[in-house]
C-alpha cells in the first residue's frame, strides 16, 4: 500500500486494528500503530495521519456506551418530574431519581425533598453515580445511593477518550502518593484529597490541600494526560508506573523530559518484544 501516492484517500479511509498501512520501507511507525516484519500495522480504529514519514492513526471519536454497574462522572444539565438529568457523554439521556438518591437519614423521600431538589443537586454541579439500569430506548438510569457517591467539588477533574480507561475491581481508589482517584468508565478522572475508599464513613470530608497534595495531584494528572497524549490504556497500574519512574529519576525535575523518556523507554521495550 503506498500511502504517499494516495494520501488524500488513505487520511478518509477508517483503519481497524491489525489492518496493514504500509509495506514499505522508510515508514516511521507512529501512535497507535505497530511495526512487524517490516510492515506498519494499526493498532486502533481511526483515520490515518501523516506527517513526511511518519505514519499515526487518529482515534475515531465515539460516544461511551454506559452498562450496568459502571462508574460515571457527570455534570447536572437539567432537573424536571422528581429527576436530574445528567451529561455522562453519552449520546443517550442519562437521569437520576429522586429516589435513587442518598440520604443521611435513610428514610423515604417527601415532598418537601422534591421541591428542594437544587439543595441535593443543582445545575452544573458535578456528580459521581452509578449506571443502574439502561432502558431499551438506550436511555439510561443513575444511583448515587451510598456515601462514595454523590456531588464532588474541590478537585482536578481531568477528560480522557472513554476506551482508555481500563475496567478494573476497584474505580475509587487511592494512589501510592495518598491521591484520591475517582476513575469514571466514561473517561472523566477526578483527583482529590477526599477519601471516598472506605465503607465505614458516614460523611465525605472536604478538607483543606497542603502543598505538597497540591503538587502530588498535579503530578498525577500530568502522568494522566500523557497516557491519553500516547494512546496508553488508563488504569491505576499505568498511572503509578509513570509516577514510580519519575520519582526514582529524581532529583531532575523537568517532567516533561522525563515522562517523554518514560514513553521512549516504553515503546523500545514493546519492539524489541515483538
Amino acid at each position: 500500500m503506498q500511502i504517499e501516492e494516495n494520501l488524500h484517500h488513505d487520511k478518509k479511509e477508517v483503519f481497524l486494528p491489525g489492518d496493514l498501512l504500509s509495506d514499505e520501507t522508510g515508514f516511521i511507525s507512529g501512535t497507535n500503530t505497530y511495526e512487524e516484519q517490516g510492515k506498519i500495522f494499526s493498532s486502533t480504529t481511526g483515520t490515518i495521519n501523516q506527517t513526511n514519514k511518519l505514519i499515526m492513526i487518529k482515534p475515531i471519536k465515539c460516544s461511551y456506551q454506559p452498562q450496568i454497574g459502571e462508574i460515571v462522572i457527570g455534570q447536572i444539565v437539567q432537573i424536571r418530574d422528581k429527576k436530574w438529568i445528567v451529561n455522562i457523554g453519552s449520546s443517550s439521556e442519562a437521569t437520576l431519581h429522586l429516589n435513587s438518591t442518598y440520604l443521611p437519614e435513610q428514610r423515604q423521600k417527601t415532598e418537601d425533598d422534591e421541591m428542594n431538589m437544587r439543595q441535593i443537586f443543582a445545575e452544573n454541579d458535578l456528580i459521581c453515580a452509578e449506571v443502574h439500569s439502561v432502558n431499551n430506548d438506550k436511555s439510561v438510569n443513575l444511583h448515587t445511593r451510598g456515601l462514595k457517591y454523590g456531588k464532588i467539588e474541590d478537585g482536578l477533574l481531568i477528560k480522557v477518550n472513554h476506551y482508555l480507561i481500563v475496567k478494573q475491581k476497584r474505580h475509587f481508589i487511592k494512589l501510592n502518593n495518598n491521591v484520591n482517584m475517582i476513575l469514571g468508565h466514561n473517561g472523566q478522572i477526578f483527583l482529590s484529597n477526599q477519601d471516598r475508599t472506605t465503607n465505614n464513613q458516614k460523611v465525605i470530608y472536604c478538607q483543606n490541600y497542603t502543598v505538597q497534595q497540591r503538587v502530588d495531584i498535579a503530578n498525577t494528572g500530568k502522568a494522566i494526560k500523557f497516557l491519553q497524549q500516547n494512546q496508553y490504556k488508563i488504569s491505576q497500574i499505568s498511572i503509578e508506573k509513570v509516577l514510580n519512574y519519575i520519582s526514582e529519576k529524581k532529583p531532575q525535575n523537568d517532567w516533561i523530559i522525563l515522562i517523554e523518556q518514560f514513553f521512549l523507554e516504553q515503546k523500545t521495550k514493546q519492539q524489541q518484544d515483538q
